[in-house]
Parts: structure tokens; C-alpha cells; sequence
């Protein structure tokens, strides 16, 4: 076989990376950071030194919770602020052989695959097409042979269906691996690997190859942008929205001196860095341990801003909660089992890095349950943490708050979000950070468990195409009914919360919360699917089910809610939410009717007297 090469290139000086923020953006880069840095001073120095902080314990959950919230995004400001993206021609070795393959797994229809070997066959850098199929039928493999692509197959070689990494059965991993073995390294100087339904842009593998002019460069990384089906897919649109920053701009962070982060969808390799390190990574997410694998034998990474390549998201809400159970096990087992064998051999930036990416998961589910948990908390101990009054606290927290909000927008503006328009605000975001953290909680736990007696589990590929699918499982709505009814337990049961009475509200709103979660889960997984219906007792017990909850909410709200938000705007002396009208009690009038509460949201006239009636 003539594998396509490289033509020779003339010696071109112009660098392989070029910052984004330059001149003009760097100035306003850097009073967005100083200003930033004000409100979060404005807001600790009176957390920390006037708010007076009762119960320790307490104190510092709250205060954890809060650093979490406001000090976590100094980490993304400070690598966004290093962004760089690869520019210049493509500078590879004179005669470099290149190729491309795409997976499929037998669940993936070829429809989807063809379609992504048809825009790798349309690329504008001479290669070899591949397809790893796990199982090919005579169709696919005369569609191959017509079209000029190569085909690699594991089928019938059980030493490449092993239980545990590496060559792990069901497993992306084992099938590359299969490739690399017997054609890639051997083969090939780079190859750009892709999964089935990500579709490359035309000029995609001239973009992932610029990099690798650097011989230190051992992998490039690329945006995953899950867009193709996010017009029918909630689920894919939440997921699409929240990471655009991640795919774009972090990472584009990370050509500064820190590590990319390869990205499992698809991504290429020098493949006598692959050979080195013994082949891809362990574990689902292959991505990430093949990246620390990479780093830990002296091998860089860059990530390619503008290598372009459109998938899929997760089609149904139970593909993503799927998904965020599989990813968050994952990256926790390779902290557990791999990390500390490797972090020694990392520089202290990079050991910084990998270390907080791969926690990152654990403490995010744990601080979004802290702020289901602590309501309940609250109102069960029957005194506050901290002393504050809600609107001193919404004075001293607002400002950073709208700041990062600025710097979204401002981050946005500069292109570099995957995809470009990627929304700062959508109720698909929200919907999707309420929905993770439960199973990435699961996720980290399982991966305890599996790190401490020894287990392992398979793999679920998510399946792609459209087909008919199952209803909503209860089990995956049941969490979020829990979380809503526990938030409600002891807004019922607390009679008298006196000093926690603001709690009312808290424990209200995130009932509320997952009770619309919930809602919407089950209306879009209706609408934006065909759904198979196997038993004629699913919808009724699910729709007496939803309704008692609302029930119960409403009347929580009913009781709770006016004692709650009067606790809250205690201490706004400006600004009045309900009217106390009161009767003479006498003959025939008295208990209720003596004392009657109206709604009536407004400023105060004479705030420092009260309003003119009460003055009267």
C-alpha cells in the first residue's frame, strides 16, 4: 500500500501560536480582572470580618460553599487570560504519512459513520481513511472498498477483548487499539481519530495537524461541539451550552504553559508518542488518562481552536445522566488507581492541573448538595450559621456576581466559545446543572467502590440515530422527586423557625426547583421523541405521582411561604412584601378574622417610620 505523504513545505518563521488577547483586549482583559478582584474583596472583607459567624461547624460549610462559588472562576479567569490558538501553514517533516479513522460500535447505525467518512474523505490534506469496526457486514465493507477507505476489525481476536485495560472489551480503547497495533504505528507518523457521528469541517485535519510542527508536541486536542441534533434534544442543547467556555476558551488557556486536554470524541496523536506511553489510556475516559499518560512522559499537548468537527449530544435525558455517571466514574478511578503512580513526574503547574480536573467532578456534586442540604439543615438545628440579613448579603454578593457575568459576555465576544454563539443564559443550562450532580455523585461513589473491592463495570455506548425509545425510568426521575420532597420535610414539620423562618423560602425554592425538572423532563422526552409505551400503567401512576407532588408543594407554600419571605426582607426598612390588617375582636368576631395578611409588594413611603398608615 502507497500511503499518502506530506509535500515538503518552504521554512516558514511565523510562529505556531498566537496569543488572543493582544493589545487593546489585553488592556481590557486586565481592568475586567481588577474590577472582579474589587467585588470579591468587597465581598469577603464583610463576610469575613462584619457578618458574625455563630456556629463553627456551620460556618464553614457556608463558607466553603461561598469560596467555591466566587473563588472557583480566578482559575478559569488567570487560564483564559494565556489563550493561544495554532496559526500558520502546515509545517509537518517532509514525507509525514497521515491518516484519519473514525469508531463504530455494532449499536451505531452506518448511516451515521458514512456520513463522517465522507467529510474525512473530502479533507484537504493527503491521508488514509480508516474505519474500526467492531463487527463490519459485507455491506459496510463494500461501501469501503468503493470509497477507498481501509477497514480494521477486532472480531474474533479475544486478546483484544479483554476484561481490564488495556485492549478492554466494549470499549473504544480496545478496538483503536487493535488499529494502532497492527497498522498505525507501523503505518503512520499522525493519525486524527474520530467517533462515528462526528462529522469533520473540510479543513479540519489541516488545522489538527499545524501543531505538530513542534516535535515536542506529542497530542493535539479539539473542541467537541455535540451540536448536530441540538435542535430536538434539550438534553444536548444544556450540555452544548455550559461547556462552550470549556471547549473553547479553557482550553485554548491551556496552550499557555499548561496542558490541553484531549477530548474523546476525536483528537490526534504522533503516534511514536502513542507507542511510547504503551498505547491509549485506561478507563472510559481514555481522553483524559491518555492526556496525563502524554504529559507524564515529557510529551506536550496543544489544542486547536479552529479543528472543527459537529456531533451528537446526548438524545434523550437518560443518554446524559448516562453519561455523567459513566464520565464522573471514570475520571475518578484514574485519581484513584493512576494518578499517584504518574503526578510525580509532572511539573508543579501541571501537577495543579490534572489534579483539580480530576476533583472537579467529586466537588461539584458535593457543594450542589450542600445547597439542597443546607436548608434542611438549617431549619432542623433552628438557628443560623451566620447572622446576615438576606439584603446585606445580596449587597455584598451582587457585585462579583454581575462581574463574572460581564466576563462571560466578554470572553463570548472574542470567538474563542465552541460553538462561537454558545448562550450565557438558557433554561436548558439551568435545567442541566440542577440535573447532574446526583449522578455524578453516584459516579464517584461507584468509583470508590470499584477502586476498593477490586470490580469493574461495562461500559454503555449512547446510542446514536434516531429509533423509537423507552419512557422516562423511574429511576431516573426518582432522585429529583427525593431532593423535592425532603426540601419540603421540614418546612412542614418546623413550626416555629424563628430566626431560620428565611429558610422557608430556600427549602421552597429548591422543592420547586426539581419539581420543574421533573416537569420538564417528562414533557420534552414526550415531544422531542417517539415513545414506546410497554406498559398501560406508566402514565397514569407517573401523572398521580407528579400531581401529588405539587399538591404538597403548593401547600407548603401556602403555609410557609409569607413567614419565609418576611424573614428575608428583615432588615429592609425601604421595601414592604405584605400588609398586616387587623379587626376589633368582639362579639362574634375574633380568632382568624381578627387578623387578616395581603399580599402587596412596594416601596415604603417614609421608610424610616414605616408607611404613612402605620404612622396614622
Amino acid at each position: 500500500m502507497k500511503t499518502p505523504r506530506i509535500p515538503p513545505l518552504t521554512d516558514n518563521h511565523e510562529p505556531l501560536l498566537t496569543p488572543i488577547f493582544t493589545g487593546r483586549k489585553r488592556v481590557e482583559y486586565i481592568i475586567g480582572i481588577v474590577l472582579w478582584a474589587m467585588a470579591i474583596a468587597y465581598f469577603w472583607q464583610w463576610w469575613l470580618i462584619s457578618a458574625e459567624h455563630i456556629h463553627p461547624v456551620g460556618s464553614v460549610l457556608v463558607t466553603a460553599l461561598l469560596a467555591w462559588i466566587t473563588i472557583l472562576p480566578l482559575y478559569f479567569i488567570l487560564i483564559f487570560f494565556h489563550a493561544a490558538r495554532p496559526t500558520g501553514p502546515l509545517r509537518l517533516p517532509k514525507g509525514s504519512r497521515v491518516a484519519m479513522v473514525v469508531t463504530k460500535a455494532p449499536s451505531e447505525p452506518f448511516e451515521v459513520v458514512s456520513e463522517t467518512l465522507l467529510a474525512m474523505l473530502a479533507q484537504n490534506v493527503p491521508h488514509d481513511t480508516w474505519l474500526a469496526d467492531e463487527d463490519p457486514s459485507p455491506s459496510t465493507l463494500a461501501w469501503c472498498r468503493e470509497h477507498g477507505v481501509f477497514v480494521s476489525t477486532r472480531k474474533g481476536r479475544a486478546d483484544y477483548h479483554r476484561q481490564t485495560w488495556p485492549r478492554r472489551t466494549r470499549c473504544k480503547e480496545g478496538n483503536l487499539a487493535f488499529f494502532y497495533d497492527h497498522y498505525g504505528y507501523e503505518r503512520y507518523d499522525f493519525v486524527s481519530q474520530l467517533d462515528a457521528d462526528h462529522v469533520p469541517e473540510p479543513d479540519y485535519l489541516y488545522n489538527i495537524l499545524r501543531p505538530f510542527a513542534d516535535p515536542a508536541i506529542g497530542y493535539v486536542s479539539a473542541p467537541s461541539i455535540c451540536d448536530r441534533n441540538a435542535h430536538e434534544s434539550w438534553s444536548a442543547r444544556g450540555r452544548l451550552y455550559v461547556e462552550a467556555s470549556m471547549h473553547g476558551s479553557l482550553q485554548a488557556g491551556y496552550n499557555g504553559g499548561f496542558a490541553p486536554v484531549c477530548i474523546g470524541s476525536h483528537y490526534a496523536v504522533r503516534t511514536a508518542a502513542l507507542k511510547e506511553i504503551g498505547g491509549l489510556g485506561p478507563e472510559l475516559a481514555e481522553d483524559h488518562s491518555t492526556t496525563l499518560f502524554m504529559n507524564a512522559h515529557g510529551w506536550r499537548g496543544v489544542h486547536a481552536l479552529d479543528a472543527i468537527a459537529h456531533g451528537d449530544g446526548p438524545r434523550t435525558f437518560g443518554d446524559l445522566v448516562t453519561q455523567e455517571f459513566q464520565w464522573s466514574r471514570s475520571l475518578v478511578m484514574i485519581l484513584l488507581q493512576y494518578t499517584p503512580k504518574l503526578i510525580g513526574r509532572l511539573p508543579l503547574r501541571l501537577k495543579f492541573q490534572f489534579l483539580f480536573s480530576q476533583v472537579w467532578y467529586p466537588l461539584y456534586a458535593f457543594f450542589l448538595a450542600m445547597t439542597f442540604l443546607l436548608p434542611i439543615i438549617i431549619l432542623a438545628y433552628g438557628d443560623n450559621f451566620v447572622s446576615v440579613t438576606y439584603p446585606d448579603f445580596l449587597l455584598h454578593f451582587m457585585p462579583q456576581s454581575l462581574m463574572i457575568l460581564f466576563l462571560a459576555f466578554w470572553w463570548r465576544s472574542s470567538k474563542t466559545f465552541r460553538p462561537v454563539d454558545g448562550k450565557i443564559f438558557s433554561w436548558e443550562a439551568m435545567l442541566f446543572l440542577l440535573a447532574r450532580w446526583p449522578w455524578v455523585l453516584a459516579g464517584t461513589f461507584a468509583a470508590f467502590r470499584d477502586w476498593a473491592t477490586g470490580s469493574f463495570v461495562d461500559f454503555r455506548v449512547t446510542p446514536k440515530g434516531s429509533s423509537e425509545v423507552d419512557p422516562v425510568p423511574f429511576r431516573v426521575l426518582a432522585p429529583y422527586a427525593s431532593i423535592s420532597m425532603l426540601s419540603l420535610v421540614p418546612v412542614l414539620l418546623v413550626d416555629d423557625a424563628d430566626q431560620t423562618r428565611g429558610f422557608y423560602v430556600f427549602a421552597i425554592i429548591n422543592a420547586c426547583f426539581y419539581l420543574f425538572l421533573i416537569g420538564m423532563i417528562i414533557v420534552q422526552h414526550a415531544h422531542e421523541n417517539k415513545v414506546r409505551m410497554q406498559s398501560r400503567f406508566y402514565q397514569p401512576v407517573l401523572a398521580s405521582s407528579f400531581m401529588a407532588l405539587v399538591m404538597v408543594t403548593g401547600f407548603t407554600t401556602a403555609e410557609r411561604g409569607r413567614d419565609g419571605i418576611e424573614a428575608l426582607t428583615w432588615g429592609t426598612l425601604s421595601f414592604s412584601v405584605f400588609d398586616d390588617q387587623f379587626s376589633v375582636a368582639g362579639a362574634g368576631v375574633g380568632g382568624r378574622d381578627t387578623h387578616k395578611t395581603i399580599f402587596n409588594p412596594r416601596w415604603r413611603e417614609n421608610p424610616l417610620g414605616g408607611t404613612r398608615s402605620e404612622n396614622n
